[in-house]
């Protein structure tokens, strides 16, 4: 089974209400076997225009991270991210 990776890049637009997921996401994580892999607001650029802040989270599986990212746990980060920030969200499976 090849393992499922949410990778999100956003830069934040409420510096005053924003929390960074690794305080606000741990519990849920543990729950759907999840980790986190990179999660960093300045990332050094190499080429093209990133957002600031780049999150790698590595499931067990695909259906592992999409349960993660539809589950009640998550959608409370979700109202919290789209309030404070600009970006996106993708779902990829390992090579």
């Amino acid at each position: 089974m090849k393992k499922g990776y949410l990778i999100e890049n956003y830069s934040i637009t409420d510096k005053q209400n924003y929390i960074p997921p690794v305080k606000t996401i741990n519990e849920a994580l543990e729950k759907y076997k999840g980790k986190f892999l990179v999660a960093t607001p300045k990332a050094e650029v190499l080429s093209g225009t990133p957002r600031e802040v780049t999150i790698v989270i590595e499931f067990e599986s695909v259906e592992s991270a999409k349960t993660f990212y539809e589950s009640e746990e998550y959608k409370k980060f979700i109202n919290l991210y789209e309030k404070t920030t600009k970006g996106w969200i993708s779902l990829a499976k390992e090579y």
